[in-house]
């Protein structure tokens, strides 16, 4: 992913931090052990993935120890909170810093931080059944960022095999289709 042309990933996330948060709050404390489309998870694990994600990628841009979460609401703001301040920081965006399985600049980590959470937004609206339409901006942004990369994304094994969904579908369907899921 190259930083030329690459929308601003911080206000990505923040969009996304705020839709995903808006559906955790609507989670149910007997739909914790509820099972998700990511089959490995269930609600109170995909609770802590989303968390811990943005306690990584403040590990990433900040240095410090990731954070462990206890899967709460306010755990999640106090994470994507922080994410985003050290994110806003000037020069973050720009650094190479150790991501993942490399390095990548913040600006690059931001992205798949805000495709990350915005897809497991969706996965928790589908498993505590509330409402699964996604903001059409933010549906459209990661699948014409991520679309390019889906192959070699999928090597990694966290993403599960592409769903075929219809020509005519659309965005959040080909998007969800895309990322493995089935709308």
């Amino acid at each position: 992913m190259s930083q030329q042309g690459m929308p601003n990933t911080v206000e990505l996330f923040e969009s996304a931090a705020k839709e995903s948060r808006r559906i955790l709050a609507g989670v149910k404390e007997e739909q914790l052990g509820d099972s998700t489309p990511c089959s490995e998870w269930d609600v109170k694990a995909l609770l802590s993935h989303m968390i811990d994600g943005a306690n990584y990628g403040v590990s990433a841009l900040s240095g410090a120890e990731p954070a462990k979460s206890d899967g709460s609401l306010q755990a999640y703001d106090a994470a994507t909170s922080r994410l985003i301040e050290l994110a806003k920081a000037p020069g973050n965006m720009e650094r190479k810093i150790q991501f993942g399985a490399g390095e990548m600049t913040g600006g690059e980590a931001m992205a798949i931080l805000f495709m990350d959470n915005f897809v497991h937004g969706w996965d928790l609206a589908k498993a505590t059944n509330q409402d699964t339409r996604l903001d059409s901006r933010l549906t459209e942004t990661v699948h014409t960022m991520f679309a390019p990369q889906m192959d070699m994304l999928r090597q990694s094994d966290r993403f599960g095999p592409e769903v075929k969904v219809p020509d005519d579908s659309n965005t959040q369907v080909k998007m969800l289709g895309m990322m493995g899921r089935r709308a």
